[in-house]
C-alpha cells in the first residue's frame, strides 16, 4: 500500500467516464472538444454528470473561451458578408465589439486578436459576480468546489453562445439557453437546489435590469425637465 507524504492531499478521484474535454490527452483535443459540445447540446445532465468539480480549471477556461471565440469570429464575419441593421450581436459578452463590423476586414482580425483578452477577463468577472450571489442565496452550504465550480458552471454553459450566430434572435436564443445550462451547472457542482440556482443567476440579471431601468428614468425626467423649460 502506498503512503502520501506527510501534510499532502490525495489526489482528486478519477471518473471511469469523464468528460471528453477533460480527457483530451487521450481522446485527441479536437475530438474531444467537438465531442464535450455535443454532449452539452444534446445531454446536458450527462455532460454535467460526468463534468469535474476541482482540479482541472484549464478544462473550462479552454472550452469557454474557445467557443466564446468561434462564436465572436463567426458573427464578424457574417456582419461583414451579410450587413443585417436590425441584427443585434453578441450573446453574452459579445457587444463590445458590435461595432467592429464597420471596418471591414481589419474588424474581424481585430476581433480575432484582442477578442480572447476580454473573454477571459468575461468569464473570471461574471464567475466572481455569480460566486457572491450564490453566497448571498445559500447555494455553497453543501459545495466542495467552491470558486472552482461557480467557474466551471459559467465556463462550459458558454457552449450557449454559438447560438448567437443566428441572425436576430440568436443572442436571445443564447441567452436563455445559457440560463438553463448555467443553473443545471450550479446544481451540479455545488450540490444544491434548483430554486437556489435560478435565484443566484438572476440576482444580477435583475439588478442590471434594474440599474438600466434607473438610468431611463434619471435621463427621461432630465430631457423633461429640459423640454418644460
Amino acid at each position: 500500500m502506498s503512503t502520501l507524504p506527510p501534510g499532502s492531499s490525495p489526489p482528486p478521484p478519477t471518473s471511469a467516464n469523464p468528460l471528453p474535454f477533460e480527457d483530451r490527452e487521450r481522446r485527441g483535443f479536437l475530438q474531444s472538444f467537438i465531442d464535450t459540445m455535443g454532449l452539452f447540446i444534446s445531454h446536458p445532465a450527462e455532460a454535467w454528470a460526468r463534468a469535474r468539480e476541482t482540479g482541472d480549471i484549464a478544462s473550462p477556461l479552454l472550452f469557454g473561451g474557445i467557443v466564446m471565440w468561434v462564436s465572436f469570429v463567426v458573427q464578424s464575419l457574417i456582419r461583414r458578408l451579410v450587413p443585417m441593421p436590425v441584427y443585434i450581436p453578441g450573446g453574452t459578452w459579445a457587444r463590445g465589439f458590435s461595432r467592429m463590423h464597420e471596418y471591414g476586414r481589419g474588424g474581424v482580425v481585430a476581433t480575432a486578436i484582442f477578442s480572447p483578452i476580454a473573454i477571459l477577463c468575461a468569464l473570471f468577472i461574471a464567475a466572481a459576480v455569480l460566486h457572491v450571489c450564490c453566497m448571498l442565496v445559500g447555494a455553497l452550504n453543501t459545495s466542495t468546489s467552491g470558486f472552482e465550480g461557480t467557474f466551471r458552471a459559467i465556463a462550459y454553459s458558454e457552449v450557449a453562445s454559438i447560438a448567437s450566430i443566428i441572425p436576430v434572435i440568436g443572442p436571445l436564443i443564447a441567452a436563455v439557453w445559457w440560463i438553463v445550462l448555467a443553473v443545471m451547472g450550479l446544481q451540479r457542482m455545488h450540490k444544491t437546489t434548483q430554486g437556489k440556482a435560478i435565484v443566484a443567476i438572476f440576482i444580477p440579471i435583475l439588478l442590471c435590469c434594474g440599474l438600466l431601468l434607473l438610468i431611463g428614468l434619471v435621463a427621461g425626467a432630465a430631457i423633461l425637465s429640459r423640454m418644460s423649460h
